[in-house]
């Protein structure tokens, strides 16, 4: 095998580029707090259906938290709702008790 010296001049740019990528691999895996474009990335959606499933699925104060303007979501409550699949059904009867208690107490 004959391996050009210009080649070998490669090799610490190439080491730098693939800790990089293991850097990005094991941060994609620990990272807690998950912007929309992360968090569409880390389920492989699309960034329209992260914003449906906020609307329609997510709890805000649990799954997800608006901070200065962002949304940040929480990957292990997402990770949870995945495995348990949390349907649209669960968070209609919390909100539907949550407007009953309001309707009570006269703030809707």
């Amino acid at each position: 095998m004959n391996i050009e010296f210009e080649s070998l001049k490669l090799l610490p740019q190439m080491f730098v580029l693939i800790e990089k990528l293991n850097t990005n691999l094991q941060n994609a895996h620990t990272k807690r707090w998950l912007s929309v474009k992360e968090l569409a990335t880390y389920l492989s959606y699309s960034s329209d259906r992260i914003y449906k499933l906020k609307d329609e699925h997510f709890i805000e104060g649990e799954h997800f938290y608006k901070k200065s303007g962002k949304i940040l979501f929480d990957r292990v409550a997402i990770d949870s709702w995945v495995v348990e699949g949390n349907t649209l059904e669960t968070n209609d009867t919390r909100r539907q008790i949550v407007d009953n208690v309001l309707l009570s107490i006269g703030k809707i």
